[in-house]
């Protein structure tokens, strides 16, 4: 009897051990996850190409292809008005010279831009500067879903690649607030529930 008590008391202190280990790795897990999730980005922009309208072809719009390097990078489509931007479309791609040429034979977003609210149409390239041990396609990924969420809290009319309106909420606030604090108007991305 007293072999069979000090057996199961002997498996429970083991199974004990076994969580607080489990535990133990699980919060070292999560810090690692933690550190990874938070990362540090950093993002050199070049000057607003400028979109020129199709002449005599197919293009609604078109670009000098020879100012864009075959580099990965973000890119904005946007519009362009006194000192102020709007982006319509917000993308990445490791090949930015080869994407634009893609996007100029979108019909669907060469519409939408075509369609914007009046103001020249420019290109904006942005390129990653990564950091020691941050992955290139994780960051590029993240920095467009920065840019896109960004851009639509701030209320741009952005599209999605398949030149579809991006549907969000709109909050409005009024009261005794100051605006610096809660802005009168704000924006959020409408998710799948919600």
């Amino acid at each position: 009897m007293v072999f069979e008590h000090g057996a199961r008391y002997g498996s429970q202190r083991r199974a004990f051990r076994s969580i607080a280990a489990n535990r133990f790795v699980y919060a070292v897990l999560r810090a690692f996850e933690a550190k990874e999730q938070s990362m540090r980005l950093s993002i050199e922009w070049s000057r607003p190409l400028p979109m020129h309208r199709g002449r005599g072809g197919s293009l609604i719009y078109s670009l000098d292809l020879d100012q864009i390097e075959r580099v990965a990078g973000i890119y904005i489509f946007a519009r362009k008005w006194g000192k102020s931007y709007e982006a319509l479309y917000v993308g990445q791609s490791t090949n930015l010279r080869g994407r634009m040429k893609g996007h100029l034979n979108n019909l669907r977003l060469m519409r939408h831009l075509e369609n914007a609210k009046t103001g020249r149409r420019v290109v904006i390239l942005g390129y990653p500067q990564t950091k020691p041990g941050q992955q290139f396609p994780k960051v590029l990924k993240t920095l467009e879903r920065v840019f896109i969420r960004h851009f639509l809290a701030e209320g741009h009319d952005l599209v999605n690649k398949q030149g579809v309106r991006i549907r969000r909420h709109e909050v409005e606030s009024t009261g005794r607030v100051p605006k610096a604090f809660i802005p009168s108007l704000m924006y959020l991305e409408k998710t799948k529930g919600n």
